[in-house]
């Protein structure tokens, strides 16, 4: 692969012929012939551009014939394009007029068909954010700014670590959503999901953000399922000089016993052209602080409990809602299972115990009780300190022929909690990426690795480890249970006396214990423990991929074509901790390659313009069944007004975490969907047996005989498939009013869910009974129809004197036709098939999980003025989310998570004498706390005051 990649090189370079060169120079003022400093010049179509002076002058040195098209942009001000003549190259004269609305309506984008294009006439759905947007949004970092965006949903599991969803299946880890930084994959290569804000771009060294809702699969390959993030850093020949930004912050607020806590952030960037040929940049941010903390202490509501679902007996049984009542008192309730406090889970190993059906003591025979848990600040034991850092260095080179040549470093590091089927924390993530890419005006090609070091351990596991070390579950039982007996049937005391000498947090044997577990892989035994098994994991695997593009258009005059392919290798380094080795010892490893050819035509008709759009690509897993994913669209533009239309397919490949994960000892693992994996997890001599069937056994619903029917069993896995169609509509009328609206219908198959089934201890249905099995997350292909459906609107009105008011408004539908295996419609437990029902249905609830975990509706609403008095700006903006059924791992839950509002807000000051911004700000400033995630930190208010300083000493 190596070696044909660089002769691609050669072949490329070879065919390069040396142009002559022109040097452009011009000046950039306002209305009031103003000079403007630091305003933006990009030669169309191509990379090559520069920054105004001081005096607002600019200089442009390029082979690129005459005559050409110059884009000249500034923050606040409408971006103007000006043709470049023979006659007037030197002496450019460009004046820009304020803009009345902040979207973006009239710049290029790359990311929805691979060639630049003008926004307004994008076949799919794209959402843009530049430096104007992260200038005026209320959000502390660019990132952030994507909370704002229609029809994205956050799900914040640590301060550093944020996950963007679109279009339904909410997931801490979303493996549906792809996010490229400058073209590289940000996924973890063997968790198999993307770091976000872990490990990206430094904030100073943002240029823009490209977002696409929707299957993107035809152009980007696997896991472009709902849609497709493309940041991309600042051009080193374009953006120069020294930027530096200070900011300080606090959060936490409210809590007596926490808050609030301070932190700071610190970014620098260095770029210099240190000729015409050569550029370079160096960047570097530092951010410490104190995380939000999961301090979510009431009665866990989650299926495992005893009626969850609330029936209807004149409906035989048939579910109308949560059933459970919740009692948050350890003191009075047997079964206290704390959301945020572990040790204490009703179904884990070691976390909870019950009496015999004999005990002496006919109260507490068949009686389930849990141990005393730690919280999870007692557990990780850092007072919730979180840190990141993140690097870069790039060298540029411009070659002949308009060939831009450059090798970059880029480097994150840090700590965070992730939630997959439990908490889990990352003590030092670092990730290495080096990427060499060469970039013509046809053509580019790429290569690049990711290396990664990430070793975590399980948070609840943990807190279950230092109690057992402590004293075992038996013995604690067995003093609860004799005091209970003694002391007048008292929980509260019955726990105090059982916990007495317990470990207390922070003590040395606690931390002595907590390290011992954590430090020893969960494939080996800890040292004096009694041949505990160890709770780290690590995933220090590694991703090497291979791509290329070229653009044909200027041998075909019939249409503008392109090609291009990528082969990607991943090399899993687990060592059995994550993922399953080999039956030989060694680790997986994965092949990927993929190629695809789009074709597009402009056709002006009299007063309209007609773009159709088509594209193909074929991929192939080396583990699953290569196939095609093809994509039509076209945009119909009559004056302003812009529509779009397009039919899409996408898919998804599993992660190696869901194609090669085996279970360990305890009560609870995961399964990968390989039938290898599934023999040796056991399933093939052991069955397993889906939750919701097995709950129909003990209920009476079916037979033993029935049951042992439905049992899982391994098949081919396959690749999950989407197939959507939406049309949409865009325009700008009169620089005034802005208008972005879509409709989109999706329909998923070969869906791939990891659904909880029970495993029998002895492999005897009778150990269902009486609580004798383990609890398996198996991943697999359902038969299930699963459809999405929704609509989304954006709008942005200028109110005058520099007032403009923007919003969004997104709404989706969730909804499912239940099979078995066999194929045939699941009824509820009334006898009514289940065809296209919610999933949030209490009657499709009680038949499974399905992960929908997406609020139908939500909407943003904001007001701005970034020029409100002289240099003064400020943006106020309201978020509104609606309330959602949301499903989350083995224990953690299934609730109707709470809506939830915040309101933002930033002032900002600009010094032009020191081309400095000061800006004033901060998100749910009203500290109203609330979770986007059942179990996940609860977010309040943060607020922040940041000076940056921009392309000093140019």
């Amino acid at each position: 692969m190596r070696q044909l990649f660089l002769l691609s090189t050669f072949m490329l370079l070879g065919g390069v012929t040396a142009q002559a060169q022109i040097n452009m120079a011009g000046i950039v003022t306002d209305d009031k012939d103003q000079p403007l400093s630091g305003a933006t010049i990009l030669i169309r179509g191509t990379n090559i551009g520069t920054t105004t002076q001081n005096n607002g002058q600019f200089e442009l040195e390029t082979n690129v014939e005459l005559p050409l098209t110059i884009s000249v942009s500034f923050i606040g001000y409408q971006r103007k394009d000006v043709l470049v003549r023979g006659n007037n190259f030197r002496s450019l004269t460009v004046k820009l007029s304020e803009e009345v609305v902040t979207v973006i309506t009239g710049e290029l984008v790359l990311a929805p068909s691979r060639v630049p294009e003008d926004i307004q006439k994008a076949a799919v759905t794209v959402e843009k954010l530049g430096a104007k947007q992260f200038q005026q949004s209320p959000a502390a970092t660019p990132f952030d700014a994507l909370q704002n965006v229609k029809g994205v949903d956050f799900l914040t599991q640590s301060l550093a670590f944020k996950t963007v969803n679109l279009r339904g299946f909410g997931s801490n880890n979303n493996s549906r959503f792809l996010q490229l930084t400058d073209g590289m994959d940000n996924r973890s290569p063997g968790l198999g999901f993307g770091f976000g804000n872990v490990a990206g771009i430094s904030d100073l060294d943002i240029d823009n953000i490209e977002l696409i809702p929707g299957a993107s699969s035809a152009l980007y390959g696997p896991d472009a399922m709902q849609g497709l993030m493309f940041t991309s850093s600042k051009n080193p020949f374009t953006y120069q000089g020294l930027s530096v930004q200070l900011k300080v912050g606090a959060n936490n607020f409210g809590k007596d016993d926490f808050g609030p806590k301070g932190y700071g952030d610190v970014a620098i960037r260095y770029a210099k052209e240190v000729s015409p040929r050569f550029a370079f940049k160096v960047n570097f941010q530092r951010f410490s602080g104190t995380d939000f903390i999961a301090d979510d202490y009431s009665d866990r509501q989650t299926r495992s409990r005893a009626n969850f679902l609330a029936t209807d007996p004149n409906r035989v049984g048939i579910a109308t809602g949560i059933g459970y009542l919740q009692n948050s008192n350890a003191n009075t309730n047997f079964q206290y299972d704390g959301l945020n406090i572990y040790g204490d889970e009703i179904t884990a190993n070691g976390s909870a115990y019950t009496f015999p059906k004999d005990y002496a003591n006919v109260l507490l025979q068949n009686k389930l009780v849990t141990r005393t848990g730690y919280t999870e600040l007692e557990l990780l034991g850092n007072n919730g300190k979180v840190f990141n850092n993140r690097a870069n260095v790039s060298l540029h080179y411009k070659l002949p022929g308009n060939i831009e040549a450059s090798v970059g470093w880029y480097y994150g590091n840090g700590n965070f909690i992730r939630t997959a089927n439990f908490r889990e924390y990352f003590p030092d993530y670092q990730r290495h990426q080096i990427k060499a890419e060469l970039r013509g005006e046809n053509f580019f090609l790429r290569a690049y690795t990711t290396q990664q070091k990430a070793e975590a351990w399980n948070i609840g596991q943990m807190a279950t480890a230092i109690n057992n070390s402590w004293k075992s579950l038996g013995q604690w039982a067995a003093e609860f249970g004799q005091v209970y007996i003694d002391n007048k049937f008292i929980v509260g005391d019955s726990r105090a006396t059982a916990d007495r000498g317990r470990y207390l947090p922070g003590s040395d044997r606690f931390n002595a214990v907590r390290d011992a577990f954590a430090k020893t892989y969960n494939t080996d035994s800890v040292p004096g423990y009694r041949g505990a098994k160890g709770l780290g994991f690590r995933d220090n695997s590694a991703l090497w991929h291979y791509e290329g593009m070229y653009n044909l258009s200027k041998f075909l005059e019939v249409a503008e074509v392109i090609v291009g392919g990528s082969i990607r290798h991943y090399a899993l380094n687990t060592g059995g901790t994550v993922v399953a080795l080999k039956p030989d010892g060694s680790e997986y490893t994965i092949d990927e390659y993929g190629a695809y050819i789009q074709a597009s035509k402009e056709v002006k008709l009299s007063m309209v313009t007609v773009k159709p759009t088509v594209a193909v690509r074929y991929d192939k897993n080396q583990y699953l069944d290569g196939g095609f994913s093809p994509r039509a669209s076209a945009v119909v533009s009559i004056g302003p007004h812009n529509f779009r239309g397009s039919w899409q397919s996408a898919f998804r490949n599993p992660s190696p975490n869901q194609l090669f994960s085996v279970p360990g000892t305890g009560k609870a693992g995961e399964v990968g969907g390989l039938q290898s994996v599934a023999e040796s997890a056991g399933l093939v001599s052991n069955p397993a047996y889906l939750d919701s069937d097995v709950n129909d056994y003990l209920n009476g619903r079916i037979t033993e005989d029935q049951l042992r029917g439905r049992a899982y069993s391994p098949t081919t896995f396959k690749t999950e498939k989407i197939k959507t169609w939406e049309v949409g509509y865009k325009t700008l009328l009169k620089d005034k009013l802005y208008i972005d609206a879509t409709y989109f219908q999706s329909k998923y198959s070969d869906f791939i869910v990891a659904q909880s089934f029970y495993q029998p201890t002895t492999g005897q249905i009778s150990d269902l009974t009486t609580n004798a099995y383990r609890v398996l997350q198996i991943n697999y292909n359902n038969t299930n129809e699963v459809f999405v459906n929704g609509w989304a609107v954006g709008a942005e009105y200028g109110l005058g004197k520099g007032f403009s008011l923007s919003g969004n408004y997104a709404h989706q539908v969730g909804t499912v036709t239940l099979r078995d295996a066999q194929g045939n419609v699941i009824n509820d437990n009334a006898g009514a098939p289940i065809i296209k029902r919610k999933m949030s249905n209490p009657e499709v609830v009680q038949k499974g999980r399905n992960y929908f975990n997406s609020p139908e509706n939500r909407y943003n609403i904001s007001l701005n003025n970034p020029q409100l008095i002289d240099r003064l700006g400020a943006t106020v903006s309201f978020r509104w989310t609606e309330r959602m059924w949301f499903e989350q791992g083995i224990t953690a839950g299934d609730v109707w998570l709470p809506a939830w509002t915040s309101l933002d807000a930033q002032v900002s000051y600009k010094v032009p004498v020191w081309k400095s911004i000061v800006k004033l700000g901060g998100t749910n400033i009203l500290n109203k706390y609330y979770s986007q995630g059942y179990g996940l930190a609860r977010i309040g208010g943060l607020y922040y005051l940041s000076i940056t300083f921009d392309e000093l000493m140019r």
